[in-house]
This record gives structure tokens, C-alpha cells and sequence, in this order.
């Protein structure tokens, strides 16, 4: 990938990972001079910005450094009309160079990103009063003054600002140095969760094709990978950092990346994001909001920055206190995850109204504002990781255990890692499975559910003495376990398989409860039970049972019926009844199948052979083990369904 040359991608030594730095500050006070006296590159790169004598798109340039990592430079506009490209630059690096001109000292646009700065979570500010070459010393030392007490009241303490002049060169050597001892000393964020990186800038090259440059945020990147953005599919043909083809990029580094796969005129662009997995998007987004002082929010259009993206979205207050949570409404679906960071502003206004973290990317349309999602939000604002957000959500509810990785970035291996971690320092904390998910739940949730099953099958019970037990839809799960109804079936087939349930065909029941029949309806089963017995897994229909016994057909539909409800017989095809050991027998069949077949299953003619029913009863019993559970049909194949 022929990226040499270009702008902002000085040849240099790449070793370690690279520290990243921003400039900010007010129009024409020497950022991208500044830059440039440090390492040689102007990144001005366009005409206008060269006719204009300002910066208008963002700029690169790498700072060599010997036997360490290189230090990578972005250069952003300070004209208030430029204020979303400078978002774009700072929206992941480590440290920012806050620029002010020693003659003007701080004005509108240096406080506008002290804000944002803030607002986005640098920690690391170092402050440059430049163009000291126009002052005298007692102005020079004034503005230093002024500067400090700024950054007191803005958070940053303990910063102490640099003369410099990029003109004669005064102050650059020391600056030069701290720059250094910092990457030096730079504690790089570990390489965790899928690879996501937002891209800044794109463009061509001749016989490269589409090249993207921007940061790795989480996850490595290497050569050869497949990527996705906005549904598409791209592979990397290849990485650059610091003009150097690499082989791999860590977290925290800047990159160009040549691309190629499903790449057109639309995308990708500055403002995606390029992700190892699919990232699910959503156009409501639960976040913990800061709103700076003095800042008029109101209930029309606002600005939403997200990574190096601009949306339009309203902004709805959940809750006060500080910081605010809010859920913001988009006009369009985004890619977000919990802790990306964010600015709000007024367009009509153009004034950074404040920002904040995401809390939950998948923000709820109903319930948003319940005091127990309200809790669980707040839980996940304090939270310092997945840790201790998957803790605070377990005391609420069963976590689905993939939705939770999706939101929080977890590979399957940091999820093992999690699960494993909690296993040994929490107790009563449980796994299930459940239509191919996995649930969490803690060992009480699933003691009270079952109190509250429990309970209610006893009244059921006592309501229909008569009766075998309730169907699944009888028994309302949702409403009686409180629990989704995918987990719900899942823990009655875990009570199922450990005997604290009985099922039999749909009906369910506890162990000790047997229906209490009329001694006249027992004595007829006895003569019913003696007609179908013989007839092994092809029982008499039930015309031929009401010609054998002597009764009208109707009443015998009536009593046959009434059977089914007590558990007693099972009705496998509308004209059909069976005794609970021959449905066993049909079941029995497919197992013996199952595990004759290579392939774990079989189909409707080989069971048809094997239990030489014929045809047309062989497709209705096949459907009734359906119905029932112990079958699963998939493209004209049959499996036994897990327990």
C-alpha cells in the first residue's frame, strides 16, 4: 500500500504502541504551526486552507522518536464553524495540546474545548502559550497566570503551561522533551473486547483503491482480517502506522488501512465504524449526561457526536442529579457500546451544550423510566467494567448473557474469563441455557420462582381434582415465574429432569398429585385400555372403539376427552388415542433411530418402516411428537429436542 508521502504519514521507526495527541484551541493561535516546528510536517494540506491561512479538515503528522514509539499528532480547526471535524479529531486520543496565543489569551473557542476535552474524558492536558515572540515578558507572564487559573477552574490542577514561540523556536526543546517523558511513561489500554475502529478521513490511491485512516479504540487489527461496517463485508489487504506497513495495531494506535470487498462511493466514510463482529444499532440511546453551565437545552433537533459521527436526536431527561440520565432518541439507527463517549450541541445555536458516556446502547421504548431501570443505570454509570455491570444487573433480573457481551464488547473469551471469575468470588450464580442463549440467574431467582410454580400448581391442583394438571399456556409462565418465557421453559425442564415436575403429553404436574376419577369412569377406562392395548403403536380410531364397546360415538368423544384432560390418555391424532406407555413406544422408535443415524436424525419414511404404522398415521404421530417436544423438524429431517 503506496501510503508514503501522503499528509500526515512521516516516515518513522514504529515500536510499541504510539501515543496519540490532539490540539485544541482558538482560530489562528498556532496549532498547526506549533505542529509543525515539532515535526517538520505542515498539515495544511488543502488549498483553501493555505489560501485562508486556517485549518478546515484535520491534519496528521507522526514525531519520530528513537528507540520508542512514534508520536502521532492531530492537528483540528479552531474555527467555531469547524467545531464537528474538531470533535472528529479528539474523539480518541490520549492527550491534547491545549494551544493559546500568549497576545490574545484564551477566548470562546479555547473555553469551547476545554469543555469538550473534558466532557470526552482527557486526562491528560498539556497546556502551550504560544506565539511568545509578539509579547513582552511581563504579557508573557501574565497570560501564563491567566492560563493557569483557568485550567484550575476547568479540572486540570496541576497543569503548568510552556512558552513557546514555533516562529523563533523558544520553549520547543522543553516541550519536546515532556512530550516525550509522558509517551514514555503512557500506560496503553489493554487489547480487549472485538476490534472497533472509527475512521476520520478517507481517500485514494492510484492502484491501492479505498484507504481509511483512524484510530483503534478496543481489539487489535491485523492484515487479512474480515471487517464489517454498515452491513457490509471489507477485509484488510493491509495496515500502515506511522508510514510503515505493520502487520498488527493494538488499541490505542493510529492506522491507515487499504480496504477492499464491498466498498462503494457511499461507504465507508468518516463517521463509521469498522468492527471485527456485527455491532447491533438502535436510535435510542441511555446515557449519563453532563450539561454544562449555562447551556438552554430544549426539545427540538440537537447534535449528537458520537465516535467521529454527527446524528441529529432529541434529548428526553430521565432523571436528574450528576450527572443526568437521559435517553436520546435518533433519527437514525447507531453503533454504540457502554462507556463510548459523546458531545451534544445546539447547531442553531452553535454551543456545545454538554456530553457524556453511553450507558446502555439498546436504550428501552417502554419502562425507560421505572425506578428499577433508573437503579440499574446508575449501577452501570459507577460501574469500572462488565464486572461489576453484569453484578449490579443480576440483582435485579436473569441477564442474557449474549446481549450483555454485545453491549459491553465481550469476546467469547473475555466472557468465559467473566463467567469463571464469578463463579469462584460470587456464589449462587447460575448458567441455563435457553433457546440457544445463555441466562444468568442467581440461586435465590430461581428458588422463588419455583416457590411461585410450586404454588401455583397446588391451587391448580386443588381447583381440578380430576385433571392430570394444566397445559403450558394454563399455567401463564410469564406471569407466574416472573421470568421471560424462553427461561421460564427452560428451568421447567430443569425441574422436569431433576423430578420436581412431571410432564405428561402437555399436561404438567406435581409428582404426588394423580387424578380422582368417577368409579364409573374408571371402569370404562379399563374396557377402553383393553381395546387399545393390543393394537401396540397403531391403536383402533374411534369409530372402531364405539362399534367394540356399544356406545354412541359422541359419548365416547365426551368420555375420551374428558380421559385426555386427567392424563390418562393422549390424543395423537384427532381420531386416535393412545395409553401413555404406547405414546412411550412412538418415542421410543425415534430414539432407536436417532442413534442408529450418523447424522442424529431421521425422517418420516425411515419411521415409517421402523414402526410399520403406515403413511398417513406415520405423519400424524411424527407431528404429534412435534407438538410435544421430543422432535424437532428441520428441512425434512427430524432431531430429538435436548432433554
Amino acid at each position: 500500500m503506496p501510503l508514503r508521502g501522503r499528509p500526515g504519514t512521516a516516515a518513522s521507526a514504529v515500536g510499541g504502541r504510539g501515543v496519540i495527541i490532539a490540539t485544541a484551541g482558538h482560530v489562528d493561535h498556532g496549532k498547526t504551526s506549533l505542529i509543525k516546528a515539532l515535526t517538520g510536517v505542515d498539515t495544511d494540506r488543502l488549498a483553501e486552507e493555505k489560501r485562508r491561512g486556517l485549518s478546515i479538515e484535520l491534519g496528521f503528522a507522526w514525531l519520530a522518536v528513537e528507540g520508542g514509539p512514534p508520536l502521532g499528532f492531530v492537528d483540528v480547526p479552531g474555527h467555531e464553524r469547524f467545531i464537528s471535524t474538531m470533535l472528529a479529531g479528539v474523539a480518541a486520543v490520549d492527550l491534547a495540546l491545549l494551544v493559546v496565543a500568549a497576545d490574545d489569551g484564551a477566548m470562546p473557542q479555547t473555553l469551547e474545548h476545554l469543555a469538550i476535552l473534558h466532557l470526552l474524558g482527557v486526562e491528560q492536558l498539556v497546556p502551550v502559550l504560544s506565539c511568545c515572540d509578539r509579547v513582552t515578558p511581563e504579557r508573557q507572564q501574565a497570560a501564563s497566570a491567566e492560563l493557569v487559573q483557568l485550567l484550575k477552574q476547568r479540572g486540570w490542577p496541576q497543569a503548568v503551561p510552556f512558552a513557546v514561540s514555533s516562529l523563533t523556536g523558544e520553549g520547543l526543546e522543553a516541550l519536546h522533551a515532556d512530550l516525550l517523558s509522558r509517551a514514555q511513561q503512557h500506560r496503553q489500554r489493554p487489547p480487549s473486547g472485538h476490534a472497533r475502529l472509527m475512521i476520520d478521513r478517507r481517500f485514494s490511491l492510484a492502484g491501492a483503491g479505498c484507504v481509511v485512516t483512524g484510530t483503534l479504540v478496543s481489539g487489535q487489527l491485523h492484515s487479512g482480517q474480515s471487517l464489517h461496517c454498515n452491513g457490509q463485508s471489507l477485509r484488510v489487504r493491509s495496515l500502515q502506522m506511522a508510514g510503515h506497513e505493520v502487520n498488527q495495531v493494538l488499541a490505542g494506535q493510529r492506522c491507515a488501512l487499504n480496504l477492499a470487498g464491498d466498498v462503494d462511493a457511499a461507504q465507508p466514510q468518516r463517521g463509521d465504524w469498522l468492527s471485527e463482529v456485527p455491532v447491533a444499532t438502535s436510535s435510542r440511546l441511555d446515557v449519563a449526561l453532563t450539561q454544562l453551565p449555562g447551556s438552554r437545552w430544549h426539545r427540538g433537533v440537537l447534535q449528537l457526536h458520537l465516535g467521529t459521527g454527527v446524528y441529529p436526536l432529541r434529548a428526553v431527561i430521565l432523571q436528574e442529579g450528576e450527572p443526568v440520565l437521559a435517553q436520546l432518541l435518533l433519527e437514525q439507527p447507531v453503533q454504540a457500546l457502554w462507556g463510548d463517549r459523546f458531545i451534544i450541541r445546539d447547531p442553531a445555536a452553535n454551543q456545545t451544550l454538554g456530553g457524556g458516556r453511553v450507558l446502555d446502547p439498546q436504550g428501552l421504548r417502554r419502562g425507560r423510566s421505572k425506578p428499577e431501570r433508573l437503579a440499574l443505570l446508575r449501577h452501570w454509570q459507577k460501574a469500572d467494567g462488565p464486572r461489576a455491570a453484569l453484578l449490579a444487573a443480576l440483582q435485579q433480573a436473569p441477564v442474557a448473557l449474549d446481549g450483555f457481551a454485545v453491549r459491553f464488547n465481550l469476546t467469547p473469551g473475555e466472557q468465559q474469563q467473566l463467567l469463571d471469575e464469578l463463579r469462584h468470588s460470587a456464589a449462587g450464580i447460575e448458567l441455563l441455557d435457553a433457546a440457544r442463549q445463555h441466562w444468568l440467574m442467581l440461586a435465590g431467582q430461581i428458588d422463588r420462582a419455583w416457590a411461585r410454580l410450586h404454588q401455583r400448581l397446588q391451587d391448580w391442583h386443588a381447583a381440578h381434582p380430576e385433571r392430570l394438571g394444566p397445559g403450558e399456556g394454563e399455567l401463564a409462565l410469564v406471569s407466574t415465574l416472573q421470568l421471560p418465557l424462553v427461561l421460564a421453559r427452560a428451568l421447567l425442564q430443569r425441574w422436569h429432569g431433576d423430578g420436581r415436575l412431571r410432564r405428561q403429553a402437555w399436561a404438567w404436574h406435581l409428582p404426588e398429585h394423580q387424578p380422582q376419577l368417577l368409579v364409573e369412569d374408571r371402569a370404562l377406562l379399563e374396557r377402553v385400555s383393553a381395546q387399545l392395548l393390543p393394537g401396540g403403536l397403531r391403536p383402533p380410531i374411534v369409530g372402531e372403539l364405539s362399534q367394540a364397546l356399544g356406545i354412541e360415538l359422541e359419548t365416547l368423544k365426551a368420555f375420551l376427552r374428558r380421559m385426555q384432560r386427567a392424563g390418562e390418555l393422549i390424543a395423537v391424532a384427532p381420531n386416535r388415542y393412545y395409553l401413555p406407555e404406547q405414546v412411550e413406544g412412538l418415542a421410543a422408535v425415534a430414539r432407536q433411530l436417532v442413534a442408529d443415524s450418523p447424522s442424529g436424525s431421521f425422517n418420516a419414511a425411515e419411521y415409517r418402516d421402523a414402526s410399520g404404522i403406515g403413511r398417513n398415521l406415520t405423519i400424524q404421530v411424527l407431528e404429534y411428537l412435534d407438538r410435544a417436544g421430543i422432535t424437532r423438524f428441520v428441512r425434512e429431517q427430524r432431531f430429538l429436542v435436548a432433554g
